[in-house]
């Protein structure tokens, strides 16, 4: 008899080309908390760092110009609107950005970080 298998989080990898920014960018602008980073491990600059917020975790990894790919992160939420206001109050979002009702059936808005990485916020209606 086999086991059954369960599925527990998913923790996606974003390049980045400047991770210590990125880190300040997500905490500062966005709510994340950098909860580990490579100075437990090594000395130097910081190119690996674990961020989260709630229950959601994902990964900044450093990428040479050259090597840099982008990922498009999607973060389900409740109370979109009031996330909304928060990042249109830190600057990185505009009222003009929010699709209010989408033909899937979604309320949602996107932006960029500093790595190009595009973070879309939705909320099922």
């Amino acid at each position: 008899m086999s086991k059954k298998v369960e599925f527990q989080y998913i923790s996606p990898v974003l390049a980045s080309s400047d991770v210590a920014r990125d880190i300040e960018w997500y905490e500062t602008k966005l709510g994340f908390k950098n909860v580990f980073d490579s100075t437990a491990y090594q000395e130097g600059p910081i190119d690996y760092a674990v961020i989260g917020r709630d229950k959601l975790f994902f990964h900044l990894q450093f990428q040479f110009p050259e090597d840099m790919t982008s990922t498009d992160l999607k973060f389900q939420v409740k109370n979109i609107k009031a996330l909304l206001e928060q990042y249109v109050a830190a600057g990185v979002a505009s009222e003009d950005s929010m699709n209010w009702k989408t033909p899937w059936g979604t309320a949602e808005f996107a932006f960029f970080d500093p790595s190009g990485n595009r973070l879309t916020f939705l909320e099922d209606l």
